[in-house]
């Protein structure tokens, strides 16, 4: 059997999603936007929220940010 294997490019070029972290736990949506000072930052902007590719969705990303913010109900959502 002959399997092709796709390269990180060629997954992204099929599966363009962009996707935000976000959580509503107090309401308001809040995003997690990009670092500043290597310290995590939110907002309440989705223009400044941080982007993420396909391959960035893991659980294992999500659960760091989860430590690190506090906020027990972050997920990706698609943009």
């Amino acid at each position: 059997m002959d399997t092709k294997k796709l390269t990180a490019k060629q997954y992204l070029k099929m599966h363009p999603g962009k996707y935000v972290m976000i959580t509503h736990e107090f309401g308001n949506p809040i995003y997690v936007a990009p670092l500043k000072d290597l310290l995590i930052q939110v907002t309440l902007n989705v223009d400044e929220a941080e982007l993420w590719g396909e391959l960035d969705t893991t659980q294992t990303k999500l659960e760091y940010h989860k430590v690190c913010t506090g906020y027990k109900e972050l997920k990706f959502e698609i943009v």
